[in-house]
């Protein structure tokens, strides 16, 4: 007998409009006794098919992450698998046969089938025929505009990430590995982790932020510089942090989590590295103050995973 409700997308940053789909999703499951499943691709079916070039706003274990606080069952699929699908054969292999889908919710933007062919009023149509209950939910809007991961995109690419923050219903975040580096925030006097980010993720845009991080055994405010140096005539782009609370820590190898609230300058260069120390030493003043609009009672937890 079929019992799982399927909520079904993309989910790329797990924002505000995704959660209202998954809300609904768990609401159809409770009412049934069954359970929630968010079916999700790889990567958004419009970079897979060439219509958009995006970077994603999470990781695929942070995504995964996420969505469990809504959902009993993550299902991840290979978007290259399901590409020439057809509607029909998607309804019948995929939700009637794989997932044993008793109901389905989708977004009202949804679309599905070879070639992006079919919408949600056609997923209705077929889904009736294998009796199984479609769903769409309205999107959320925010300034009178629907809240989307391109929405997000750019304000994350533009250092908008207050206004991001609004749209995700939780800081944007960049996670890593810490790698070692060249030393130089270090002879500055403000040693940095250096963040092997996901290259498939979005990074802020050029700049020095604060936020705060979260590592084993650690908690701390943090300054976080996303550029390229172009003091030192850095040549690739760099995600660094420093935790103005345990500035000494050593954290090679381990995982990083760091939740970015606020732009507080544009990347530039300067004339030499004195200028670049001083400044610096604005920003760590410019950090804490900030600090007083982040209590860290209201900072969300760790994305973790």
């Amino acid at each position: 007998m079929r019992q799982n409700v399927i909520a079904i997308g993309t989910f790329d940053g797990v924002h505000r409009g995704h959660q209202r789909v998954l809300e609904a999703a768990r609401a159809a499951a409770a009412a049934c006794g069954g359970q929630t499943v968010a079916y999700t691709f790889d990567v958004p079916p419009r970079v897979a098919a060439g219509l958009e070039q995006a970077r994603l706003l999470l990781g695929p274990d942070a995504k995964r992450v996420l969505l469990a606080r809504w959902v009993d069952r993550v299902v991840e699929a290979p978007f290259a698998a399901l590409r020439d699908l057809s509607p029909e054969a998607f309804v019948r292999e995929v939700l009637a046969g794989q997932l044993a889908a008793r109901a389905v919710v989708v977004g009202e933007t949804f679309r599905f089938g070879a070639g992006r062919s079919g919408d949600a009023n056609q997923l209705a149509v077929l889904a009736r025929a294998a009796q199984i209950d479609a769903r769409r939910v309205a999107p959320v809007l925010a300034d009178g505009a629907p809240i989307s991961s391109t929405r997000i995109r750019a304000l994350v690419a533009a250092g908008a990430m207050e206004a991001a923050a609004a749209l995700l219903g939780r800081p944007p975040l960049v996670r890593g590995e810490v790698v070692a580096g060249d030393g130089l925030g270090r002879t500055l006097g403000f040693p940095t982790a250096n963040l092997a980010v996901d290259p498939r993720v979005l990074l802020p845009g050029h700049g020095v932020y604060v936020g705060r991080a979260f590592a084993a055994g650690l908690r701390s405010l943090a300054l976080v510089y996303v550029g390229r140096r172009p003091t030192v005539h850095g040549a690739t782009e760099r995600c660094e942090a420093h935790f103005l609370d345990d500035p000494g820590r050593a954290l090679v190898g381990e995982r990083v989590e760091v939740h970015v609230y606020r732009m507080l300058r544009p990347d530039r260069r300067f004339p030499n590295l004195d200028a670049l120390r001083r400044q610096m030493e604005r920003d760590r003043e410019a950090g804490e103050r900030a600090e007083r609009d982040f209590p860290e009672a209201a900072d969300p937890d760790p994305v973790g995973g």
